[in-house]
């Protein structure tokens, strides 16, 4: 069986969810003997490899903007794709379905992965949102099956179409090997901080969560991971209203982005807008508890663990915070319990393969 991953910035992951996602779960094809092919974004990586971890990468360029970089790369892999002969493609995120007619007729089986309701974000013009909805459409009925991370979605579909997606979770991974160190570099103490980790977008809602942080009295920090490639002047915005107690470390991967999420206090985050937070995922797997907004994507991915405040309630999401800061009871075991029942990436990589095999 030869297959193609296409849509994302390729891997070893160094980006977002789905880049992650793509890393765990090819490198567990290979091992099944799936001849895997990874389609990475030339642009994105300092050191061109031909092979990782068993799974062959094909690097191509793209048109590194704000609405061109996905799209164009998408676009070159597809040819490439139809050069190469796959038996099957896997194709992350709407926005990419525009190319499913081509890979149609081309007679190669295709799954499609989409993430959340892509285009209720602000970021997105209304042309733009439009084109999304349309791409919507066209995996619904180009795709041979279409995988959602979310029971929400799964009625979301089910409404509009008469095709029903596949349901397989995004999954979530707990190392076994933290360094303190990381702590030393931002002169931290275990414990004596709470993290967030993310894109710098704005239904992240970091500017919520920095406003109101700053207006608790505590000595517990906020560090903050994460930034913003392509909108630089909106990252320099949300560095410009941190302070003394808010540090902000840009961009962290590996060791150093779970070994600072490991000695945290606890994983918080202020979003108004949600799909399967693979972030919330990593808190939960390597921390143990998290305090994020209630909306309906985050209380399904808790299942009843950790704490939620209203979403976008300064006044709860001060109380929830202080409550926290003052008791510090944490049922960490009850949240590992639910991402080895749920979260598990040997368990999703499995569905995967079933699905391979229809």
């Amino acid at each position: 069986m030869k297959l193609a991953i296409i849509g994302t910035r390729g891997i070893p992951a160094s980006y977002s969810g789905f880049e992650t996602s793509v890393e765990e779960t090819a490198t567990r094809f290979a091992q099944k003997n799936i001849k895997t092919t990874v389609y990475c974004r030339k642009n994105h990586y300092s050191e061109i490899k031909s092979k990782y971890r068993g799974v062959k990468l094909v690097h191509l360029p793209s048109i590194k903007t704000k609405h061109f970089d996905t799209i164009t790369h998408t676009l070159l892999s597809v040819f490439h794709c139809l050069h190469n002969k796959y038996d099957i493609v896997h194709i992350y995120g709407v926005g990419n379905a525009i190319f499913l007619p081509i890979l149609k007729l081309s007679g190669i089986n295709i799954i499609s992965i989409v993430d959340g309701a892509d285009w209720q974000r602000k970021k997105w013009s209304w042309f733009a949102k439009a084109y999304l909805k349309l791409c919507r459409m066209l995996t619904v009925y180009f795709s041979d099956h279409y995988v959602v991370d979310s029971e929400i979605l799964i009625n979301d579909y089910n409404q509009l179409y008469n095709k029903p997606p596949v349901y397989i979770p995004y999954g979530a991974k707990k190392s076994d090997q933290y360094s303190e160190d990381i702590l030393k570099k931002y002169s931290l103490i275990e414990s004596g901080y709470i993290i967030f980790i993310g894109r710098f977008v704005k239904e992240k809602g970091i500017e919520f969560l920095i406003k109101n942080y700053s207006k608790i009295r505590t000595n517990v920090k906020l560090v903050i991971v994460g930034g913003n490639t392509v909108d630089k002047q909106y990252e320099n915005k949300i560095v410009s209203m941190g302070n003394e107690n808010i540090i902000f470390t840009g961009f962290l991967y590996g060791s150093d982005y779970e070994s600072l999420l490991k000695f945290s206090l606890f994983y918080v985050s202020c979003s108004l807008l949600e799909g399967t937070s693979p972030s919330l995922l990593s808190a939960m797997a390597i921390n143990g508890y998290a305090l994020v907004s209630d909306l309906d994507e985050n209380k399904e991915t808790l299942k009843g663990s950790c704490e939620t405040f209203k979403v976008g309630d300064p006044i709860d999401f001060s109380r929830k915070i202080e409550l926290l800061f003052k008791n510090k009871k944490m049922d960490r075991q009850k949240t590992f319990d639910i991402v080895n029942k749920y979260y598990n990436w040997d368990i999703i990589s499995q569905k995967y393969f079933e699905l391979m095999k229809n």
